[in-house]
């Protein structure tokens, strides 16, 4: 019995780490900042769109199915922007971003670096029918996310905040 058991605690923890293992590394050029850095699951799509040399790139991660996307970008203090630095900053940005797409009733949530609200569908584009927008501190960058899904993908909402919880910022 005790054989078995170690059995089946080794193959979970081999389980575990491969399913770890199925992440790549997304790296975000921020000009003079450097690079943002973040973990997406390795059949997600990743775009990096800069429309302008001078503003900051947009990140677009999308699921395979279609029914999860997370749209990220980095800001960094420059001559002509000032990000949001402060916890107060950041979480006035979030409760006016929410006012303004008509969330203004959704709880702002507290990470350990920054802020986020949910929303329903009725503000989502097709198929998606739930939103966690926010805001967090990354180094010194300041990162702004859109987190859509589908119902059947809910939980890749969650997952992008904890990325981006974790994600670092090299100089």
């Amino acid at each position: 019995m005790q054989m078995r058991l170690f059995a089946f605690g080794l193959a979970m923890m081999i389980a575990g780490a491969c399913a770890e293992a199925a992440d790549r590394i997304v790296t975000v050029p921020c000009a003079e900042a450097g690079t943002l850095e973040f973990d997406v699951p390795e059949d997600w799509a990743v775009d990096i769109s800069r429309h302008d040399a001078r503003m900051p790139p947009t990140v677009t991660v999308a699921a395979p199915d279609g029914q999860a996307q997370w749209v990220v970008t980095a800001v960094w203090k420059a001559a002509d922007r000032k990000p949001p630095a402060t916890p107060d900053e950041i979480r006035a940005r979030v409760r006016r971003t929410a006012e303004t797409v008509g969330a203004a009733a959704a709880p702002l949530q507290e990470t350990a670096t920054g802020f986020y609200f949910d929303a329903g569908g009725s503000i989502t584009p097709e198929p998606y029918t739930r939103l966690r927008q926010g805001m967090l501190r990354v180094g010194e960058l300041t990162v702004s996310f859109t987190a859509m899904s589908a119902e059947a993908r809910a939980g890749d909402q969650q997952t992008a905040v904890e990325r981006l919880t974790a994600a670092r910022h090299r100089p």
